[in-house]
């Protein structure tokens, strides 16, 4: 995949995201597993039989997704605080309207941050009408960006950052030919060759993105899409 202005992100390798909330939206998370050993707080979303969307307190990862984009978030900027929506339960689909809500929870919850390793092959009114409040409130959402499988969707939203995985280290990130961030798509580093098996792919590029965010967020005192966006002109020139 080729890619243009790449270069290093060291200006904030030293920070850790200290100050910075964000909302992981997700399969849950396993707090025993040893890249998390903290109690992070959250609920989960589903639909009941009767077709309403509950919540509830049980946002344990059957999974495993979750719990990898959470470890990688702690590995790169550990000093941030994580808040899951568990929205995944049993594998990794939910209905649009339970994504929305999460967004909506994540909004009252006043983070700053929304992580989305996540995508979907359609454009639904309700999730974009909710990307568009959480914009409006302040906060930067970062989303999976899969164009060979066509998985675009929120990321392709104006209120969203579209970031896929491209053969670039841990701390490099770029931008795609189709207007993508570009970050590396591997989660926290893991001893060879555990790493070659290990999940992988565009959801931790997204993850990646976001810790930067994080990172950039504490170090210049800022929050919001408007110093997102200085942040990318500042490391990247195209």
């Amino acid at each position: 995949m080729s890619t243009i202005g790449q270069k290093e992100v060291n200006p904030y390798e030293h920070y850790g995201g200290k100050g910075v909330k964000i909302a992981l939206l997700d399969s849950g998370v396993n707090m025993y597993h040893s890249h998390i050993s903290e109690r992070l707080s959250g609920v989960a979303f589903r639909v009941n039989r009767d077709g309403w969307i509950e919540r509830h307190d049980d946002v344990r990862d059957y999974l495993g997704h979750g719990t990898a984009i959470a470890a990688l978030l702690k590995y790169v900027a550990p000093e941030s605080e994580i808040v899951i929506g568990k929205i995944f339960d049993e594998k990794l689909t939910c209905y649009p309207s339970v994504l929305a809500r999460a967004i909506d929870w994540a909004v009252d919850e006043g983070v700053d941050i929304i992580n989305l390793s996540l995508g979907m092959s359609e454009r639904f009114d309700v999730v974009e009408e909710s990307c568009k409040r959480a914009a409006e409130a302040g906060i930067v959402l970062v989303a999976a960006h899969d164009r060979q499988s066509e998985i675009v969707w929120p990321a392709q939203l104006d209120e969203v950052y579209a970031v896929e995985a491209t053969e670039i280290g841990r701390e490099q990130w770029t931008f795609t030919e189709h207007s993508s961030i570009g970050a590396c798509g591997f989660p926290r580093e893991l001893a060879e060759p555990i790493q070659l098996y290990n999940l992988h792919g565009h959801s931790f590029a997204d993850a990646h993105f976001t810790a930067w965010v994080a990172r950039y967020f504490e170090a210049e005192n800022v929050r919001g899409n408007e110093y997102v966006n200085r942040m990318i002109k500042q490391i990247i020139t195209v």
